[in-house]
């Protein structure tokens, strides 16, 4: 009687490794820790495994698409417009790469399945996360099953092995707006901060602490959204009515922020300058203008080539890009 040919799937269970970490052994990708990959190759040899070559091509043919991943609510995507820009900068950068982009959403349990078949089918071939957050469950999905990743922000304090980001330099910028602030005479200056669920939100109000003396004029909004802004304002001068300067940790939370001063009769600049960050394309048209921080070029060109270079199993480090200064009406 003939004994059935050991497949892919007995090498991974032997190795105790995924079926994907096989494939990147088999096809000879850097991107295997050396642990796994010896197990991989132990586990070939005590079981007598020959690759079916002609599988291993059709299973490793390229779809030349990457899944662009957006894990908030359509509804906050459409208030914090910096996602959408990212999208139509990521988009341009993959397409003169003859690469395509997959709009793909995963704030629903639903969605998420998808997202993971679609990657496991090869209909992909990884994903960039475009506003994830450190707790969002895909990511261990698409990780344990070897989906090629990248995070367009920073998710976590330190780095994560095979899971790189490129962001805006987080202290950078916040750095360079309360320094603005001090520049300006500023000596009683407020920061709302974003929510600190993300390892960019904490960056960027421990830069600004660090440049501050006396009282803690700190508030934390509860998400990105204008109304949340708004909120946060109004908490941050019911305790400190002294603020003179006010540095909002993203322009979304700063239109509600400037609503909110409007509102409590406060004149901007004279009264209380004002200082956001992302340059989303709104704030330009605030009354009066925001002055904010914008991210230098070549963070979308930096997102396609780590997520190219990952699915080509090179590893990459992560990026920060650096930021500058826009000055408009409002300090």
């Amino acid at each position: 009687m003939a004994h059935n040919r050991p497949t892919i799937n007995d090498v991974a269970e032997a190795a105790g490794v995924s079926k994907g970490t096989v494939s990147r052994v088999i096809n000879g990708h850097n991107w295997v820790s050396p642990p796994a990959r010896a197990a991989v190759l132990a586990a070939i040899e005590r079981l007598g495994f020959v690759p079916n070559r002609s599988a291993q091509n059709l299973a490793f043919a390229r779809s030349n698409c990457v899944a662009c991943v957006l894990s908030e609510p359509i509804g906050v995507l459409a208030e914090n417009t910096v996602f959408t820009t990212r999208l139509e900068e990521v988009t341009k950068q993959l397409t003169v790469r003859g690469k395509s982009a997959v709009l793909m959403f995963a704030d629903q349990d639903e969605q998420r399945a998808h997202v993971v078949r679609h990657a496991q089918a090869r209909h992909v071939d990884g994903a960039i996360l475009m506003s994830a957050d450190p707790d969002d469950p895909l990511i261990p999905l698409l990780t344990e099953g070897d989906v090629p990743l990248v995070t367009a922000g920073r998710l976590f304090d330190e780095p994560r092995p095979g899971l790189p980001h490129v962001t805006v330099d987080d202290r950078m910028g916040a750095t360079q707006a309360v320094e603005h602030l001090l520049g300006l005479g500023r000596e009683r200056i407020g920061v709302i901060a974003g929510p600190l669920v993300s390892a960019g939100a904490r960056a960027r109000l421990d830069a600004a602490r660090g440049l501050l003396d006396g009282p803690d004029r700190v508030a934390v909004a509860g998400a990105f959204t204008q109304a949340d802004g708004y909120a946060a304002c109004r908490d941050l001068l019911e305790r400190f009515p002294e603020v003179d300067g006010l540095f909002v940790a993203a322009d979304v939370l700063a239109i509600g922020a400037v609503r909110c001063l409007h509102e409590l009769g406060r004149i901007i600049p004279d009264d209380l300058a004002v200082v956001g960050f992302d340059d989303i394309p709104a704030v330009a048209a605030l009354h009066p203008p925001l002055t904010t921080i914008a991210p230098g070029p070549g963070g979308a060109e930096a997102l396609v080539e780590t997520i190219l270079a990952r699915i080509d199993g090179r590893d990459m480090p992560s990026v920060d890009v650096p930021t500058r200064l826009v000055r408009r009406a409002s300090a």
